[in-house]
């Protein structure tokens, strides 16, 4: 009796195409693995990587309660990546090596919590921010950007911390015409004012004649204080006219 095929499959053909796959997926890890290695710096290569990156004098993170501070050190530590052309995972690596303190006890924690789920560079990053530079500290860097004034400070120091929180404004920075009257609104009333009738526009102008400005007050009072002084000393040689000769004439007595 001659043997018809039907089209179907038996139990010996499922399971050799199970074997097939089962090969498949074995060759596709290998190759997965061996592209790894491939990729991966030699030792080395890795000892170069940190020499130039501590060459770079990165500054470490003890888990500083300002997040400005936390914010400052990702930026920085981020343009040492970009310099040195660091992949994802010795950007991981490198960042830890620099946490020290409390940030070092919040990263072993988080750490642990995943077990054997290895954290990669976004999610170091994305939990960094989080944990030190949480929405309620953006919101109130906002407000203190709104508050701004000069108060004591010099015009050089009310600028930098003017740069340093107006990120966190952007609808004010990005307006060209908002961004140099919100900075002179902030300025001492004796700089304001010498200032406003200038209709200024623009905010690299408007610092800059702040600052000379502050300066020629600065002269101005110096200038006042001399001569209080010299009107003080004439004064006092009017009031005592002499003095002078009264003491000379009791030291030609005594001799």
């Amino acid at each position: 009796m001659s043997r018809h095929n039907d089209g179907s499959t038996g139990p010996h053909d499922e399971v050799l195409g199970d074997v097939v796959r089962a090969l498949n997926d074995v060759a596709q890890a290998m190759q997965q693995q061996l592209n790894l290695n491939q990729n991966a710096p030699s030792p080395n290569q890795r000892a170069l990587l940190v020499r130039r990156f501590i060459e770079q004098k990165p500054d470490s993170l003890k888990g500083s309660p300002d997040p400005l501070v936390a914010e400052d050190w990702m930026d920085k530590i981020e343009k040492i990546f970009t310099l040195l052309d660091v992949n994802d995972e010795d950007k991981l690596n490198l960042s830890v090596y620099k946490l020290e303190g409390e940030a070092t006890r919040w990263w072993d924690m988080n750490r642990r919590s995943r077990n054997d789920d290895l954290f990669i560079w976004v999610e170091f990053r994305l939990a960094f921010l989080n944990k030190y530079f949480q929405q309620t500290a953006r919101n109130q860097c906002m407000i203190d950007f709104m508050l701004l004034t000069q108060r004591n400070m010099t015009v050089a120091q009310y600028q930098a911390k003017f740069e340093e929180l107006s990120r966190f404004a952007p609808h004010l920075v990005e307006n060209e015409e908002l961004e140099p009257f919100k900075f002179q609104e902030g300025l001492k009333p004796s700089i304001k004012g010498r200032l406003s009738v200038l209709k200024i526009t623009s905010y690299t102008e408007i610092v800059e004649r702040a600052m000379i400005t502050e300066r020629d007050l600065e002269e101005a009072a110096r200038i006042r204080e001399r001569h209080a002084g010299d009107r003080n000393g004439n004064s006092k040689n009017k009031n005592h006219p002499y003095e002078r000769k009264e003491n000379t004439d009791d030291a030609q007595r005594n001799l």
